[in-house]
C-alpha cells in the first residue's frame, strides 16, 4: 500500500466520526431530576417535590408536557406476557398511570424553550404530592417529560417519603 492509500483511510475515518460528532451534538438531550424540595410561597415555606428538567446539550429542547408516572395497579406475569406478545417491547410501566401535572392544578409553564445549559423548574407541593399518592399502590414516582416531536424522557423512580405522623 501507498502513502496515499493511508492518508484515503486516515481522511475517511476522521470524516466518519466528526459526522458522528456533529449528529450527536445536535440532537437535544434533555435530563429529569427529582427531589425532595422546600420553597417559600406567599410568606410560607411550603415542602414538596422539585422537578428539575435540564438540556445538556448544545441545541434548544421544546417541552410541551410533564406528566406523573405512578404505580396504580399490580401486575401478573400474564400481564407481562400478553404485554411483550401484543407490542413487541418489554414490559417496563405496565400498571403504573400517567398523569399531566394540569390534573392537580399545577402549572408546568409548559410549552417551554429550554435554552443549552439551562433547566425548567417546577415545584409540586406536598399537598398535591399527597393527593396523588392517595391512588397509587406505592410512594414511588416517575416524572415523563415530553419534547415537541413526542419523544418521552423520564425521571429515575423517586420515593416519596411519608409524612411523619
Amino acid at each position: 500500500m501507498k502513502l496515499t492509500d493511508y492518508l484515503a483511510i486516515y481522511g475517511a475515518a476522521l470524516s466518519t466520526l466528526v459526522f458522528i460528532w456533529n449528529a450527536t451534538r445536535s440532537t437535544p438531550k434533555i435530563k429529569v431530576r427529582l427531589t425532595f424540595a422546600v420553597e417559600t410561597i406567599e410568606g410560607v415555606a411550603k415542602a414538596g417535590l422539585g422537578i428539575s428538567v435540564q438540556n445538556p446539550s448544545s441545541s434548544a429542547a421544546h417541552i410541551t408536557n410533564v406528566s406523573f408516572v405512578y404505580p396504580w395497579r399490580r401486575v401478573t406475569w400474564r400481564d407481562r406476557i400478553s404485554h411483550l406478545v401484543r407490542f413487541k417491547s418489554l414490559p417496563v410501566r405496565i400498571g403504573w398511570c400517567h398523569s399531566s401535572l394540569s390534573n392537580f392544578d399545577l402549572e408546568d409553564g409548559c410549552p417551554v424553550t429550554i435554552e443549552p445549559a439551562q433547566s425548567h423548574w417546577i415545584f409540586v407541593p406536598s399537598e398535591t404530592v399527597e393527593k396523588l399518592f392517595s391512588d397509587a399502590l406505592k410512594r414511588k414516582v416517575v416524572v415523563q417529560v415530553q419534547d415537541a416531536l413526542w419523544r418521552n424522557k423520564y425521571s429515575k423512580a423517586y420515593n416519596y417519603p411519608a409524612k411523619p405522623q
